[in-house]
């Protein structure tokens, strides 16, 4: 496949259809069936042109109050509470903003975008990402949301709603969740698609058509992909964050908000049902679970999700840290679906869990450190295990045929080198640290902090990985499996992880696990700690109780530094 790049011109003369205009709700009979929003953006060697254009005031408000963490003009953490909202000032309505995961809020901007030759004049604009954004928000470049039809219901980029901008900062060679997703979609997993873009910045008195650098445009998971991969978006979806292993909450449909995220409001029915999935999973004796899996989760589609997740190294995902993950429950079987999302640090990327040597050599079977609790027990037992390595032997001829991917990568490499050769250009005319995994940057504070050696480029990690998962279907090998989980120093960390106990905890889950207490115990102690919490509401004002909440919401949980975790009932 040749490279394309696709500038203003070429594309209005190439594609004629108006591309910003509402699709029209009923066709007539004989026109030939639409095809599915995005269908010609996509692709390894497509390119595109995004122009954003702020005015002063709007670029001042999107710009998060503290930059993570608490520590003043963002970067590394630095203090234990989340950053202050962002507050209105005197006589201005209330801006909107998004919460991440290390609880940094995202104002959202009105900001104009330029492609294709055409302008929408009003876009809504945020920031976004999580240890992304920390180690990108002294820069000028950062990931970027983009709601094309937040101020007009009718605007649309090639039937897209919404545009994600991944700035790869992550990876040094920017071209992961390209091959990443293309994996997981040719398994038949659903996932996004991708292509690349390059956008410049337009801020009166600051910036004049600068040239940002390049981004990995990335598909949501909305409703069209719901529509095209469920055949159906009327299911609830979720993006759970701060949740390892489907964390049964309670009963109260309160607790689940923060930490599944649901999209929309969720029906009583749906509630319960997420609710009745959790609970199975975690409290749920072996008979049950065995009997009832099924009939909550689509089984097939999890394993073969989780056999892709195993395939391509993804550390940094539901099985580890418990997010990078969408969660869809579907209106029509009832049954849950995971999509993967945030696979940057897939491919032997993620550091803390292990050398690039060990995750090129990660266990097909458990592919994680530490519990996790839907997979533990579905592997447990023997009819879904054995499906499992029936999965597995399906679909790594289909998805990793080592050949093949290294012409996949050829393509990838050719279209985006001349792009991070620009954006390097104007990096270094902007005198910024470039920040990232591996050189020249690190993650944190300029300079890095010293994990591991850079991960391996894409061609080394296929041609080893191959070897790898060879040897372990033929029964030569089981690979390596991470000690531990969460992040921690390189070769991993004690079972269980580095938790710190969270404020009103009885027994935190890692002490727990050294005790190696039952499930009937851990059912009793979760009663007790809901006693606990029902007592400590008695005693402490709205205020405390908000206080605590943010306290045992605020990062530092696992190992030397990471994401909030999750609150326990």
């Amino acid at each position: 496949m040749s490279r394309r790049f696709w500038p203003a011109s070429a594309i209005v003369v190439a594609i004629p259809a108006l591309f910003w205009a509402p699709v029209p709700a009923f066709a007539a009979p004989d026109v030939p069936k639409k095809a599915p929003a995005g269908a010609d953006v996509f692709g390894h060697d497509k390119v595109w042109q995004f122009q954003l254009t702020l005015t002063a005031d709007e670029y001042q408000a999107m710009q998060p109050a503290q930059g993570g963490f608490g520590f003043p003009g963002g970067g590394f953490p630095g203090g234990p509470m989340p950053p202050p909202k962002v507050e209105p000032k005197p006589g201005e309505p209330k801006r909107e903003t998004h919460r991440s995961a290390f609880n940094v809020e995202f104002p959202l901007a009105v900001a104009a975008l330029t492609a294709d030759g055409r302008t929408i004049e009003k876009v809504g604009l945020r920031y976004k990402g999580n240890s992304t954004y920390l180690s990108t928000s002294r820069n000028l470049k950062r990931s970027l949301k983009v709601d094309l039809d937040k101020h007009s219901d009718a605007a649309r980029f090639h039937g897209l709603k919404a545009l994600n901008l991944h700035c790869g900062v992550m990876d040094p060679t920017k071209t992961r969740e390209a091959l990443a997703y293309s994996i997981y979609r040719t398994a038949g997993v659903p996932a996004p698609r991708t292509a690349f873009a390059e956008v410049t910045l337009s801020v009166p008195g600051k910036y004049d058509k600068e040239l940002v650098g390049m981004y990995t445009l990335v598909e949501g998971v909305d409703k069209n992909f719901l529509k095209q991969h469920y055949k159906t978006d009327k299911g609830l979806l979720m993006k759970p964050e701060r949740v390892r292993g489907l964390d049964y909450l309670g009963e109260d449909w309160a607790r689940y908000k923060d930490n599944y995220q649901p999209k929309r409001d969720a029906t009583k029915d749906e509630t319960k049902r997420v609710i009745d999935f959790t609970k199975l999973v975690n409290q749920g004796a072996d008979a049950e679970f065995n009997k009832e899996i099924a009939n909550y989760l689509d089984v097939g589609a999890f394993l073969k999700y989780m056999a892709v997740t195993a395939i391509i190294s993804n550390l940094d995902s539901f099985f580890t840290l418990g997010h990078n993950y969408c969660l869809y429950l579907h209106p029509e079987t009832n049954k849950f679906h995971f999509v993967p999302w945030d696979v940057d640090l897939a491919l032997g990327n993620f550091a803390f869990l292990g050398t690039a040597d060990q995750q090129m050599d990660l266990s097909l079977t458990k592919p994680y450190g530490g519990p996790s609790r839907l997979a533990d027990r579905l592997m447990a037992n023997k009819a879904f295990a054995d499906r499992y390595q029936q999965i597995l032997r399906e679909v790594v001829p289909v998805c990793f045929d080592k050949d093949k991917l290294l012409k996949e990568i050829a393509v990838i490499e050719k279209t985006v080198k001349p792009l991070i050769e620009k954006e390097t250009k104007a990096v270094a005319a902007r005198k910024e640290n470039a920040g990232g995994f591996g050189p020249p940057g690190g993650f944190g504070p300029p300079g890095g902090m010293g994990f591991g050696a850079p991960p391996p480029d894409l061609n080394k990690f296929v041609e080893k990985r191959a070897e790898s998962i060879a040897a372990q279907l033929a029964g030569k090998s089981k690979g390596y499996t991470p000690n531990g989980f969460g992040f921690g120093p390189p070769g991993g960390m004690p079972p269980g992880g580095f938790q710190r106990p969270l404020p009103g905890d009885v027994l935190p889950p890692n002490v727990q696990n050294t005790l190696q207490m039952t499930e009937q115990q851990k059912k009793d102690l979760s009663e007790l700690q809901n006693k606990v919490n029902a007592e400590l509401d008695k005693i402490l004002t709205p205020d405390q109780r908000a206080q605590l909440k943010r306290l045992r919401e605020s990062p530092g949980g696992m190992g030397w530094f990471g994401p909030p975790m999750p609150p326990r009932p």
